[in-house]
């Protein structure tokens, strides 16, 4: 399981809307300026994420939970997104080569193929959006002991939330 935490922005009925702060987990690495994760992981540092997750702890706004999500989840829709569309258009390439068909022909054909490949995808995507197994899960709520304890991700807030409070995410 991976998990994350972050802090209670605002509650819609039953789900609440959780805030998370991207970490880069890649800073202890010597590779961190030349590999590709590397890369995007100190682009998206820092970033703030917003996840409607259900409210099965009551948690309530300003609260700092943790989430977590099973790593075959992250795996499998990695695969989704990266995976079947490249293969999609080697194989469309491919097919058009052992066709002979014209250079121009075989362009077409493979971004034809990588075109579906995003619609296999999109369509994959719209049949597990609410599955339980890709959806984070709230198991915990942080309770810090003291107002002067600090935290290892700063949200940007410096006043003590009430529940009635509603988070303006540009602010952060």
């Amino acid at each position: 399981m991976l998990h994350e935490t972050g802090l209670v922005s605002d509650l819609i009925g039953e789900l609440a809307v959780v805030q998370t702060q991207n970490q880069m987990a890649c800073a202890s690495c010597q590779v961190v300026d030349t590999c590709g994760n590397g890369i995007v992981e100190k682009y998206l540092s820092g970033k703030m994420f917003s996840s409607e997750v259900f409210n099965s702890l009551n948690a309530k706004i300003g609260d700092k939970v943790i989430l977590e999500i099973p790593k075959s989840s992250i795996t499998k829709a990695s695969i989704m997104v990266y995976l079947v569309p490249l293969l999609s258009f080697i194989l469309f390439a491919s097919i058009a080569s052992f066709f002979s068909f014209s250079e121009n022909i075989i362009i077409l054909i493979s971004l034809a193929g990588l075109a579906l490949g995003f619609a296999v995808t999109k369509f994959y995507n719209r049949q597990i959006l609410n599955s339980e197994l890709y959806l984070p899960k709230m198991v915990s709520i942080v309770h810090t002991g003291s107002a002067s304890q600090s935290s290892s991700v700063n949200y940007g807030f410096s006043k003590k939330l009430r529940s009635a409070d509603k988070i303006d995410i540009s602010e952060l």
